[in-house]
Parts: structure tokens; C-alpha cells; sequence
């Protein structure tokens, strides 16, 4: 009978839950294998959306899966026609040293006491408190910290759908740029194969007009040439007549030699120059005209960094604390030169060396330096650039250039009274492109754009760093 009865209980503390330590109400199942009720693990869970941890083995799962436990509802309706008793077995509730029940909670000694326990010297000088009372006291205490905890809880949340969200803006970012930097590679190739054409086809046009000349020119020396053949021929001939014969119309025959002498052709009607050789000699008298051009350190945007002579500029490793006036550029990473170039020629080198990113010209002064705008001279901006390994100058459309080699010096060359702007490989002197004339305006100022690590530098005038 001891043993059925003993059976009989465990069944019982198999059908009880753990949080209420009543029989099971509406009993579920979770992902752990435990069991609770229905109402004692919805009000344990409370509040929370994620991390749900289980009151028996203290394990955490992100999500709550609640299944109902219909056989193990059917075992507690079963015991509960038994009539067993509700509270745990009795000789639990009893002292193991006076077999006396367990009234009062020891403070002191943290664990339940019987009344002659009370009364003994161990705990005759501790607080003591009836189990009920002692009972709600730690639980209003559990409580406590459950709101506490739960309220952090919901402040973690919601730093964590925070960081989400602006995970979630980066991402979306990159991919607006990532579509947007495609699209403009997209755009420049349609532009740089619709100039190709535009050039292929200028230069076809150019090649016949010259060989039409040139073929008219061979057309009257060639003419030439067989008057000049008829007249050896008459003259031999005469010279073998008799001298009666020879005399009769040997005026005549003079006179045709003088007309044909006066049509000898000048020595350079075949000396046609080359446009190049023309460049050539054009760029070597730049030299005279270069003058000082430094930078303005308040027009810097905050990642360049400009070297204490101003002659240098270069990309930095992280944006510098700066002061945000209006003359700052903040969207492009450009700077402009301090000297205006109202009138007159100016010509300066910079040194492009192994900067990957650049862009160089002149601009007016009043080029907006908050906002994207097209870099064109309809925005006021002439310039030249390479950009993802494409030389180019900055028209609309865009024009590709094809230097002989990659050039680590360019020359610019502005004439005011001309409405001209060129830039030229300093180094072999050649022309790389020279801009549409255009009506200047009269606050142009150097323009420098880069965004390389290896920077630009404007090369000093002799004995200058």
C-alpha cells in the first residue's frame, strides 16, 4: 500500500505545474519538452516578443511555440477524480527535526522552521515570519524584478529594431548608390561612343577636304609639268634649225619661256602644316606666361587635405573637423585656387603623377559647393578628368580623350580676350584638349577634384617648393 501511494503522489508532482504548483489548467507543451498551463506561462511571457525563457530548465528560444497537451489533460482530470490530496505530500511539510509542521520562514537562515524551532536558541534571535506572509513578500519581490526585467527587455527591443532599421537605410543606401553609380557609368559610355563617332566622323571629313586640296595642287603642278616638257621640246628643236629659221619667230618663243618662268610655283605651296606642329610651337611659348597658383584652404572640403605651402592636395583617411561656411565645398571633394583669373593668359602645370580620380580646369567662383550639379561648362566649369581609367574632358556630352601615354604633368592654359582654355601634356608638350570658345566669366579661379590617396600638386616656379 506504501508503494501504490508513493506512486500515486509522484503521478500527482508529474501532473503539476511548476509555476502555480496546482494541477495543470489547459496544459501545453514547448520547445524544451516541459509543460505548463495555458494562463501561467502567457502571464510569465507577458510583454515579451522575443528571447522566451522557460521557468523549469531556464532556457531561452527566440520564438514561442505553444502546443496543447491533450493527453496529459486527460491524466489530470483522471487524478483529480481520485481525490488526492492538493498540497504536496504531508511529511514534506514537516520539520526533520521535531516532525512538527512547517509555520514560520527564518529570515536569517533563509529556509522554513516549525514553532519549536522558534522557540530553540538557533533561532530565538532571528527574524521570523509566518510561510504565507514570508511567501508574498518574496513574491511581490519576484514580481518586481520580472517588471524590471521585462521593462529592459523592451528597451533592448527597441534598440535592436533601431539598429535594424538603420541597417536596413544603409543597405537600401548602398543600393541606390551602387544603381546610381551604374547608371552614370552607363550614361558616359553612351556619351563616349556617341563622341568617338562624332570624331571619326569630323576626322573623315577633315582627311577629304585635305586631299581634295592637295589633289587640285598635284592637278596644276602636274599641268605645269607638261608645259614645261612641250616647251623643252619646241626649244630643242628650234635650237637644231637654221639660223635664218631660227630667228623668225624667236620672240615669240622667248616670250612663252617668261610666262612660264613667272608661273614657277612658290616653295611652300606643298608646305602644309600639321595641326600638331602648329600645337607644338603654340605650347612652347606657354613657359612664358606661367604664373603663381596656390589653394585656399577655405574652400577645402573636409576630406581633403591641403599641405602648408598650398601646393598640395590630397584625399585623407577620414573627414576633418572643419568649420561649414558657405565657400566650403561639402559635395564634391574639390578646392579651388586663391587667385582670380579675371584677365589676360594664365598658365599653369599640376602633377597628376599616380593619382587614380582627378579632375582639373577653371570654374566661376560662384559654382555651387553643397549640392550635386553636372561639372560642364554650361555649369560654368571647364575642366578635364580621369575617371575609372578614361581620360575625358568635362563637355556635354562627355569627351574622350586619348593621350599617347598616361601624362603625370598637365599644362592649362587660359586666355581671357580669346574665350580659350587648353590643357596639354606638359611633358611632350601635346595638346590634349582645348575647349569651344566661350565668353568667360570674370570670377574664374583654378579648380582642383580629387579623390586618390596620392593627391595633386601644382609644380612651383624655380627655387619655390
Amino acid at each position: 500500500m506504501a508503494a501504490a501511494a508513493a506512486q500515486l503522489q509522484g503521478l500527482k508532482e508529474e501532473a503539476t505545474c511548476s509555476i502555480c504548483l496546482e494541477y495543470f489548467t489547459d496544459p501545453v507543451s514547448v520547445e524544451c519538452g516541459h509543460a505548463f498551463c495555458l494562463p501561467c506561462i502567457t502571464k510569465c511571457w507577458e510583454g515579451l516578443e522575443t528571447n522566451f525563457p522557460f521557468p523549469q530548465c531556464r532556457e531561452t528560444f527566440q520564438n514561442k511555440t505553444l502546443r496543447p497537451n491533450r493527453q496529459l489533460g486527460n491524466i489530470v482530470e483522471m487524478l483529480k477524480q481520485l481525490h488526492l490530496p492538493n498540497a504536496t505530500p504531508q511529511e514534506e511539510n514537516l520539520c526533520a527535526e521535531h516532525e512538527e509542521k512547517l509555520k514560520l520562514f527564518c529570515e536569517d537562515d533563509q529556509r522554513p522552521i516549525c514553532l519549536v524551532c522558534r522557540e530553540s536558541k538557533g533561532h530565538r534571535a532571528h527574524t521570523v515570519l509566518p510561510i504565507p506572509e514570508a511567501a508574498q513578500e518574496y513574491k511581490n519581490k519576484l514580481y518586481s524584478y520580472m517588471e524590471h526585467l521585462k521593462k529592459e527587455l523592451k528597451d533592448l527591443h527597441k534598440w535592436i529594431e533601431a539598429k535594424r532599421r538603420k541597417t536596413s537605410e544603409l543597405e537600401g543606401n548602398i543600393v541606390n548608390q551602387r544603381e546610381k553609380i551604374l547608371s552614370t557609368f552607363e550614361h558616359l559610355k553612351q556619351f563616349l561612343e556617341q563622341e568617338k563617332q562624332q570624331l571619326l566622323s569630323r576626322l573623315e571629313k577633315e582627311e577629304e577636304e585635305n586631299m581634295k586640296k592637295i589633289q587640285e595642287k598635284l592637278t596644276q603642278l602636274e599641268k605645269q609639268q607638261s608645259t614645261h616638257r612641250d616647251l623643252i621640246t619646241e626649244l630643242e628643236s628650234k635650237c637644231q634649225q637654221q639660223d635664218v629659221d631660227l630667228l623668225k619667230d624667236v620672240k615669240s618663243v622667248l616670250g612663252r619661256c617668261s610666262e612660264v618662268k613667272a608661273l614657277k610655283p612658290q616653295e611652300d605651296a606643298l608646305g602644309m602644316e600639321t595641326t600638331l606642329q602648329s600645337i607644338r610651337r603654340h605650347a612652347q611659348l606657354l613657359a612664358e606666361l606661367q604664373g603663381e597658383v596656390t589653394l585656399d584652404p577655405g574652400t577645402t572640403h573636409p576630406w581633403l587635405i591641403v599641405s602648408e605651402y598650398r601646393r598640395r592636395v590630397r584625399y585623407g583617411a577620414r573627414a576633418q573637423d572643419l568649420p561649414d561656411t558657405s565657400q566650403r565645398f561639402t559635395y564634391y571633394p574639390c578646392v579651388l585656387g586663391r587667385e582670380r583669373l579675371s584677365s589676360g593668359s594664365h598658365y599653369w602645370e599640376v602633377e597628376v603623377g599616380g593619382s587614380t580620380g582627378w579632375a582639373l580646369g577653371v570654374c566661376d567662383e560662384s559654382l555651387s559647393r553643397k549640392e550635386e550639379i553636372p561639372l560642364s561648362p554650361a555649369r560654368r566649369v571647364w575642366a578635364v578628368s580621369l575617371l575609372g581609367g578614361e581620360y575625358q574632358a568635362l563637355t556635354s556630352p562627355l569627351t574622350p580623350l586619348t593621350p599617347h601615354a598616361p601624362p603625370r604633368v598637365l599644362g592649362l592654359f587660359l586666355d581671357n580676350e580669346a574665350g580659350r582654355f587648353s590643357v596639354y601634356d606638359a611633358q611632350d608638350r601635346a595638346l590634349l584638349f582645348t575647349f569651344p570658345r566661350a565668353s568667360f566669366p570674370r570670377t574664374l579661379r583654378p579648380f582642383f577634384f580629387t579623390w586618390s590617396p596620392e593627391g595633386l600638386r601644382i609644380l612651383p616656379e624655380a627655387g619655390r617648393d
